[in-house]
Order: C-alpha cells, then sequence, then structure tokens
C-alpha cells in the first residue's frame, strides 16, 4: 500500500512540504481514543524479551523516534501509539528559534 499509494502522492510534494502534510493528517484522524487505540493494537509490541532498562531508567522497546521528526512536539503522544520504545523532541527553548534556512529535508533516492 506504501508503496503504490502513500509515496507516489508525498512525492508529489517537496520533502518538507510532505512532512508538514502527514503531521495535519496524524492530528485529523489520530484525535481520538478509537483510532488512536487501533494504532496502537497493530503496531505496539509488548514483548518482554525487548525491554530495556539504562541507568534506571525503563524503555519498553530499544527503537525510537529521534529529534527532529517532530521539532516542536506537535504528535509525539500520538506517534507513541506506533510502538517506538522512546521518542527524543529535541532542544526546548523559552523562545521559537527561526531554524535553518530551506530546504531542511531532502529525500535519498529508492
Amino acid at each position: 500500500m506504501y508503496k503504490q499509494l502513500v509515496r507516489p502522492l508525498l512525492f508529489l510534494f517537496p520533502a518538507e512540504t510532505a512532512h508538514r502534510l502527514t503531521f495535519a493528517l496524524v492530528k485529523i484522524f489520530l484525535s481520538n481514543a478509537v483510532s488512536l487505540g487501533i494504532i496502537k493494537t497493530i503496531f505496539s509490541s509488548n514483548t518482554e524479551s525487548l525491554k530495556k532498562n539504562l541507568m534506571g531508567i525503563e524503555f519498553p522497546n530499544p527503537v525510537g523516534l529521534a529529534a527532529g521528526f517532530d521539532k516542536d512536539a506537535e504528535v509525539y503522544k500520538t506517534m507513541s501509539a506506533f510502538g517506538f520504545g522512546f521518542i527524543e523532541i529535541g532542544t526546548v527553548t523559552p523562545v521559537p528559534q527561526a531554524g535553518n534556512p530551506k530546504p531542511r529535508m531532502f529525500r535519498l533516492p529508492a
């Protein structure tokens, strides 16, 4: 489904636009408990062997979402339903920062 439908649609737009569009769709379609529950059922794993304890912090699994994906911490709670063991939102500042000049995102050929 991804290769035939989602990827071609996302590749119609520049990378940063596709990223923002994905965030908007996540906010719309995954903003209720029912849809979040469905996503969590499909993608989350409660496998004991995947659990990790590092410096006294328990992680459900070793796969995390890297800083930069959700730099403004808009969808981190929703993304946790996809089964990430941890989510890094990145640096938090008291005042919004301008950021780097565009283009900030690019795609590698598949």
